[in-house]
């Protein structure tokens, strides 16, 4: 068995062991952000279109152009991104609320651009300090942006743009909280994150590439990270409008490895790392997508693809407002969600490029299958569907209410109960394993975050809550779905009425 099946079966939540957590040592909480002591610095905090601006108690400044290759473009794009977009203040240590959610609000991820050719900026590496929305320069020249290029095999994307952002995850932020299940919280918080910059890229005239196939060793040298503890996890290449660049990739497959001990979220980055030399392509796109539309394809299914979704969402009008605005919704109002705005989420999850989103960011997407437990929708039974996500079709699992079931996976959560729709992504670990290696994992968890800030964006949009779930009971999960226990829940997102009080 390989060590990502195994891992993935050790971090399961299960009712007979959910309360086994040894509890919470909060005086050895990381930090959730790094901390930069030098006085200088780009500060970019000026550049931002907020009234009062949060950093500098100002009105916003006359900037100029801020779409496309400018100073004040890149000060957006990395705020509405990551940037902290509000403070909640506590005895002791004040939480700053980013503009991509966290799992439990500890923000494992970092972010560093590697900088060829942007005005205002010397070529070099920067660390970005969300505190005081700057970057700090880490080295100067434009040799990091080469090493960033080369571990990834020289795609091409990476080589045009003129800043390569490098995503890490800081593993003992989320550790200390989720145990060794935190790979899978992590993954998907950047997930979130790279769902933001894609949005945030289109909204200002740029184009995005995100890639996780990457020689792991000389992507670390390049940042200089320790990796026990902190590992590069995807790369963004920011680009100019244009055809996309040839040959660039987003993910290549890893060896599979024996789990010979308890598998860990260490053992399993270090098994899922790609070598010096470039693995082989594996064929992606055609043939996934079209296994994608004919699963379960035994029942005529609802189709929702011209339901209130033939023009833009409106998430595609504020893109940049809605991040600012968005929090995970805690509390739903249990009343029904319409056919129309569930049509018009899963449109912007799916086809963002048809609803005036653009083409947004990927990894091995044609992996994840989906499927939509309908609690309260309007003009939709209640049951468990499948989703072929190219024609926005749900085709029947399961009759019968599923919300005490939905409420029970959710580890018992009124949120999952008092949901409209509950929405699952779901992957065959064990083809998945035999295609990708052990790295498949990550790109499962990466794109079903992704995915997942879309849908929490879109559904804020049409004024609803949503939030994403990450902690569930796994195999009841599956059998809810009809799916075998061996295939991965990989994350749940839900959709509903926010409560007003």
């Amino acid at each position: 068995m390989s060590l990502a099946i195994r891992y993935h079966q050790s971090t399961k939540y299960a009712p007979e062991t959910i309360g086994g957590h040894p509890g919470l040592d909060w005086d050895s909480q990381p930090l959730a952000w790094k901390e930069y002591h030098s006085d200088g610095g780009v500060e970019l905090a000026h550049l931002l279109p907020l009234d009062p601006n949060p950093f500098t108690g100002k009105p916003p400044q006359a900037t100029g152009a801020w779409q496309g290759r400018t100073l004040a473009a890149l000060s957006r794009w990395i705020y509405f991104t990551y940037g902290v977009t509000a403070v909640m203040r506590n005895p002791g240590r004040d939480l700053l609320l980013r503009a991509a959610p966290s799992a439990g609000g500890l923000y494992p991820a970092e972010m560093y651009l590697a900088v060829r050719d942007w005005p205002g900026l010397e070529p070099g590496l920067y660390g970005y300090d969300p505190r005081r929305h700057r970057l700090v320069l880490l080295a100067d020249g434009g040799d990091l942006h080469a090493a960033l290029t080369a571990s990834a095999y020289g795609n091409a994307a990476l080589a045009a743009a003129p800043v390569i952002a490098a995503v890490t995850g800081v593993w003992q932020r989320s550790r200390w909280r989720y145990q060794e299940r935190a790979y899978r919280r992590i993954l998907l918080d950047i997930g979130h994150l790279i769902g933001n910059a894609g949005l945030v890229a289109h909204a200002l005239g740029l184009r995005l590439h995100a890639t996780a196939a990457f020689c792991d060793q000389r992507a670390d040298d390049a940042l200089r990270l320790e990796g026990e503890h902190e590992g590069v996890l995807a790369l963004l290449a920011l680009n100019l409008p244009g055809p996309a660049e040839r040959p660039s990739w987003t993910a290549l497959p890893s060896p599979a490895s024996d789990a010979a001990s308890a598998p860990s979220l260490d053992l399993l980055h270090r098994a899922s790392r790609l070598p010096e030399v470039r693995p082989r392509l594996v064929a992606q796109g055609e043939v996934a997508s079209d296994a994608l539309e004919l699963a379960h394809g035994w029942a005529s299914g609802d189709r929702l693809r011209g339901a209130g979704c033939a023009g833009p969402v409106p998430l595609a009008g504020d893109q940049l407002g809605t991040i600012l605005r968005r929090r995970s919704c805690r509390r739903f109002h249990p009343g029904p969600i319409s056919r129309d705005a569930l049509a018009r989420i899963l449109a912007a999850s799916y086809l963002p490029e048809q609803v005036a989103l653009g083409e947004q960011p990927s990894f091995d997407r044609g992996s994840l299958s989906t499927f939509i437990a309908i609690i309260s929708v309007e003009g939709v039974a209640p049951g468990v569907y499948y989703l072929a996500p190219h024609q926005l079709e749900l085709r029947p699992v399961r009759p019968g209410d599923p919300r005490e079931a939905a409420r029970f996976i959710a580890l018992g959560q009124d949120l999952g109960g008092d949901a409209g729709a509950m929405i699952f992504h779901t992957a065959d670990l064990q083809a998945c394993v035999r295609a990708q290696g052990d790295r498949t994992y990550r790109y499962l968890h990466l794109d079903a975050g992704v995915i997942g800030q879309r849908m929490n964006l879109a559904a804020l949009g049409e004024g609803l809550g949503a939030s994403g779930i990450g902690g569930f009971f796994d195999d009841h999960t599956a059998d809810l779905l009809g799916i075998p226990r061996d295939q991965a829940v990989v994350y749940i997102t839900v959709l509903g009425q926010p409560a007003t009080a």
